[in-house]
């Protein structure tokens, strides 16, 4: 997949993480916050929204896209 592409609603694969499994998602908040969601999880990952997804908040899809590169993931979208 191209650096720098965030697909919105989809589920992408983490395949550099120490977490086995490790998945993300997106989510435009458009009604709520304007903002966008991101959620993570993994294999054991014991977060408070279903399937036990951690979650992170950031304004715009240049911040999403800021947060995954800061992060060093590479993802594989599906």
């Amino acid at each position: 997949m191209e650096k720098g592409i965030v697909k919105i609603n989809s589920i992408g694969i983490i395949v550099n993480s120490e977490h086995l499994a490790h998945q993300i998602r997106v989510e435009h908040d458009a009604e709520k916050t304007g903002g966008y969601f991101i959620f993570e999880w993994w294999d054991g990952s014991d977060g408070t929204n279903p399937s036990g997804a951690f979650d992170s908040w950031v304004e715009t899809l240049d911040d999403v896209s800021q947060f995954i590169a800061e992060s060093g993931w590479n993802i594989h979208w599906q």
